[in-house]
């Protein structure tokens, strides 16, 4: 009885260490997709739910995959099974698409055995994600940062603050000048990009303290904006 009990599964071989061992490394492999998904994430479309789900679809992946083998009728029981499932969920960012097939990658690859698959693939696919996250790969910006200013046209020295904006800016674009009081007062806006960000709240300090010189707003644009 236990024998029939503890060794159901691919041709009758399967035990509860195999069982456990495939359930361990794809929540393993899983969870390492999904803290790269939350670090590497930008955005407003975060979701807890979403990265919570993402271990718990390679698990569940790898379970289904265990359980069905190489037995046909299994197959199409899940198949059937999962037809009648239905997601209601928007999926916010085509990105996230990537990870749901990650995780599912994750899950078939552990539930058939391909162990050396799995892990240098999730290994692999995630240091190349978090790569291409830290280049910031894709983007169009040449900016990281608005600077929005205003100078007091009597008193402002444009040298002195683009001596400043050299010491501290990788890149500086002028996007924008508004005149106020006629021409007494000057509202710049600057696409900016710092060599360090650690910098940044000194540079608006050195700036603001400038004469000449207020309303000094550093605001950041770390995402390309979408029509």
């Amino acid at each position: 009885m236990f024998e029939n009990l503890f060794g159901l599964g691919w041709e009758n071989q399967l035990s509860v260490g195999l069982v456990l061992f495939n359930m361990i490394l794809a929540t393993l492999l899983s969870l390492l997709a999904a803290i790269v998904y939350r670090v590497t994430h930008k955005g407003l479309s975060y979701s807890q739910s979403f990265t919570f789900s993402l271990v718990l679809i390679g698990l569940l992946m790898s379970v289904i995959i265990t359980a069905i083998g190489s037995s046909l009728a299994a197959a199409f029981g899940a198949f059937g099974a999962f037809s009648i499932i239905r997601f209601r969920a928007a999926i916010k960012d085509p990105k996230d698409i990537s990870f749901i097939l990650l995780a599912l990658a994750i899950g078939l690859a552990v539930g058939t055995g391909n162990y050396v698959l799995a892990v240098v693939a999730t290994i692999f696919i995630t240091i190349l994600v978090y790569y291409m996250s830290r280049m910031n790969f894709g983007t169009i910006r040449k900016y990281d940062y608005v600077l929005t200013l205003s100078a007091d046209t009597a008193s402002f020295s444009n040298e002195k603050m683009r001596d400043l904006f050299k010491e501290y800016l990788r890149a500086d674009g002028l996007l924008n000048v508004v005149s106020r009081e006629n021409g007494k007062v000057l509202d710049y806006t600057f696409n900016i990009r710092f060599f360090k960000a650690e910098t940044i709240s000194e540079f608006i300090s050195k700036l603001s303290a400038m004469s000449g010189i207020s309303d000094v707003n550093v605001i950041t644009a770390k995402n390309d904006i979408e029509y």
